[in-house]
């Protein structure tokens, strides 16, 4: 069938086939209900508006209640929150932990020697002499590493090399060998890692 060429019946026909009614392309369904739903809400609340405008005023009002109610409690959490951070007036402050460098363990072996506990503080200054020649450059440290690892591993000077070989066969005969460890062996081992350690050459 031919249709007419008259331009006002094609305008005509273009507003027709302009409305929902003839529009086919598939609308995903979840969207499809959100948006069926919504005009519902809206046609409803036209018609409440309309039908009981008191009621209408009642909703909006009660609305209007839940957001403010909804927002002071976001408020106050947010306060909350920023006030847990702030400690209170006379508060001792909380201090970082102490970092545990050469200095800490060195520190910590001349405690438990004071107080008689040798076998531990000559372990002890030993972390400490690996982390001083770790600082140095002079040995990768890790606390999984054995004694005679880091001799091995140590990049040091000949005589230095043997000094810390010495200084860790001492070690091994007081912590497992069962040599007697008194205080003067002690500071005799503490003054043997004392002295600088040396690259070897070239």
């Amino acid at each position: 069938m031919l249709l007419p060429q008259n331009p006002a019946f094609r305008a005509v026909l273009d507003s027709v086939f302009a409305t929902r009614a003839y529009r086919w392309a598939d609308e995903p369904r979840p969207l499809g209900m959100l948006r069926r739903w919504w005009r519902q809400l809206g046609e409803w609340l036209r018609g409440l508006q309309a039908e009981n405008p008191v009621v209408f005023r009642l909703l909006v009002l009660s609305l209007f209640l839940v957001l403010v109610l909804i927002l002071a409690h976001a408020a106050w959490l947010v306060w909350r929150t920023v006030r847990a951070t702030v400690p209170p007036p006379g508060a001792t402050p909380v201090h970082p932990p102490e970092a545990r460098d050469a200095e800490w363990y060195a520190r910590a072996a001349d405690r438990a020697a004071a107080q008689g506990r040798l076998t531990e503080a000559i372990q002890l200054a030993f972390v400490a002499v690996a982390l001083g020649l770790d600082r140095q450059g002079l040995l990768q440290y890790h606390g999984s590493k054995t004694p005679a690892e880091c001799v091995r591993d140590a990049r040091l000077a000949p005589a230095d090399r043997d000094r810390l070989r010495a200084m860790v066969s001492a070690l091994y005969l007081y912590v497992f060998g069962g040599r007697p460890l008194g205080p003067d062996d002690y500071r005799r081992w503490r003054a043997a890692g004392a002295g600088p350690w040396h690259a070897p050459a070239g």
